[in-house]
């Protein structure tokens, strides 16, 4: 009885093992992202220590962005306000870490951010005064931390310091 689950041990154990190094894995020639079979793309991003999704690398280009957005803002200096990234507009598309993430209600407030960071650029084309500018600014920090509070709240603490106050 003893040899035979010493033996049912083994199996299982060998098969899972099996399983572990049989998992597909592909990288890509700049070794840049990784992506497993039963995962999604990860990207090796060099603010994280672990590889990342696209949409949480998306993430962090926006906080750096946003907070250089604000330097500008608050230095008054909207005439010279860092190069829109058009990559922004793939927050829709991007993959998420967590499937789960991507809601309707997600993609419902991306749109809502996206018109938010639109309107800053307004703002300054137009010349509006500072007041407004700042304002504009907060509503767009505001859109982002409305869906963190909801979708994933790790980061909620750093986006809330992008206010200015």
């Amino acid at each position: 009885m003893n040899k035979i689950l010493f033996v049912l041990l083994i199996c299982c154990f060998c098969s899972c093992n099996l399983s572990e190094t049989n998992k597909k894995e592909t990288i890509d020639k700049d070794q840049v992202a990784i992506k497993t079979e039963d995962s999604k793309k990860l990207i090796n991003d060099p603010r994280s220590p672990n590889p990342s999704s696209e949409l949480a690398v998306l993430m962090r280009d926006m906080w750096e962005y946003a907070d250089t957005l604000k330097t500008a803002i608050v230095n008054k200096n909207t005439k010279e306000l860092p190069d829109y990234l058009p990559h922004f507009e793939n927050i829709l598309g991007a993959e998420p870490t967590d499937e789960h993430t991507k809601s309707p209600a997600f993609d419902a407030m991306a749109k809502i951010m996206l018109q938010k960071l639109e309107n800053v650029y307004q703002n300054a084309s137009k010349g509006k005064e500072h007041s407004l500018q700042v304002e504009g600014f907060n509503l767009f920090v505001k859109s982002c931390l409305q869906c963190h509070e909801q979708q994933c709240p790790g980061p909620v603490s750093k986006i809330s310091k992008l206010v200015i106050k």
